[in-house]
């Protein structure tokens, strides 16, 4: 029975390097032979878009900072904010008393020298019906001088006459066209003191939206100052920064989209204009796009982003960005090849969005390999399998 209990002693011995050697075996098996789990996806045709990215802000393309010519006190300011205005309407108004009492003595002014050209009218007709008088008379009696019927001293009584009432008739008609020209001095004074009350009442330059009100009534206003800001909100655009980088690839007319804020899907646009000038700090350009068709409630100024169309390759090889690794020799991925991991570095074409074109180095169809992990990379020449 000693045999036994050397063998037991022998087989304690053994027994901790035999464990150590099964896990290390199932350990290398595992780390070296085993299959991994990895994520799947397939080269295939589709279409890549390249895009410029843009973000920027609602404009309008015709915004009015309204207010008076004139000096005066606001008496009422008939808008509120949000208020949709059209064109001529009235907005706001100016105390118009002196201008009123003005207007109302220029007016009187007016019907006087009206009057008067009428007293004068019918005194001209008196004064040419005494001078056809004292015409008649004047032949008359010339006529009898001549036959020795009457005496000298008659006939220049009668040519006193016809001077007198010629005379008469200048005077007459001196005083109508003095009256003639006060007519026309109070009109104008008239139509003056008329603009000026016009001119008091603040009228709508377009339809639109009134989107501040920054006097109240009995606040004084002077030249220039603004009453009310108006913008038109049926032609807005956005005006959004892109890098100056695809100012190369940009062009009027391109297909863009506009992306609204809290917006279930994007609106349809176009570049309308391009900036010449790119901002020396942040080496961006202005691009402005204008949606095709609004058909939700937008203000100005508020924040949108724009994806410009710059290119776009329809039924080409293509794979998922996601899937392409970078490292000092460029860019590559993880293909299944005859079933276990191998490096590929295909050559690149155009890159959209979510996809980038193949040009050569992968076929349709072949699978792309990442690892289950985020970030995380796969061993060359290791079996795999799908998750």
């Amino acid at each position: 029975m000693a045999w036994v209990g050397k063998a037991l002693s022998v087989a304690r011995k053994l027994l901790w390097p035999v464990l150590l050697l099964g896990v290390a075996g199932v350990v290398a098996y595992m780390r070296m032979w085993a299959p991994v789990g990895v994520h799947v996806a397939l080269v295939e045709r589709g279409t890549v878009v390249q895009e410029a990215f843009g973000r920027g802000t609602i404009e309008s393309e015709r915004e009015a900072a309204v207010g008076f010519d004139m000096v005066g006190r606001l008496s009422s300011v008939l808008v509120d904010e949000g208020a949709r205005v059209t064109l001529g309407q009235e907005l706001a108004r100016l105390e118009t008393n002196q201008s009123d009492a003005d207007l109302r003595v220029a007016k009187t002014g007016v019907a006087a020298a009206r009057s008067s050209l009428t007293r004068l009218a019918a005194e001209e007709e008196r004064v040419r019906a005494l001078l056809a008088a004292a015409d008649r008379e004047s032949k008359r009696t010339q006529s009898l001088f001549d036959s020795g019927v009457v005496p000298g001293q008659q006939r220049d009584d009668a040519a006193d006459k016809l001077r007198v009432a010629r005379a008469d008739l200048d005077r007459v008609l001196a005083l109508r066209g003095e009256a003639t020209r006060g007519i026309d001095v109070a009109s104008s004074g008239a139509d003056q003191r008329q603009v000026t009350v016009l001119r008091a009442t603040l009228l709508a330059p377009f339809d639109g939206l009134v989107t501040r009100r920054l006097r109240e009534p009995g606040d004084t206003v002077s030249l220039g100052s603004t009453v009310l800001r108006i913008v038109d909100t049926t032609r807005v655009y956005v005006r959004a920064s892109v890098d100056e980088t695809v100012l190369p690839q940009l062009s009027e007319d391109q297909a863009a989209a506009i992306f609204f804020p809290g917006a279930p899907a994007p609106v349809v646009g176009k570049v309308t204009r391009i900036a010449w000038e790119a901002d020396r700090q942040t080496h961006e350009i202005f691009v402005d796009v204008t949606p095709d068709k609004i058909d939700r409630r937008v203000a100005v100024g508020q924040r949108a982003d724009t994806r410009i169309e710059l290119a776009r390759r329809a039924d080409t090889l293509r794979i998922p960005l996601k899937v392409v690794h970078h490292d000092e020799g460029g860019a590559y991925v993880y293909v299944g090849r005859s079933g276990r991991i191998a490096i590929v570095r295909p050559q690149f074409g155009l890159s959209g969005q979510d996809h980038v074109e193949v040009l050569e180095g992968l076929s349709e169809g072949d699978a792309l390999l990442t690892s289950p992990k985020l970030g995380g990379s796969l061993a060359a020449g290791r079996r795999w399998k799908a998750e």
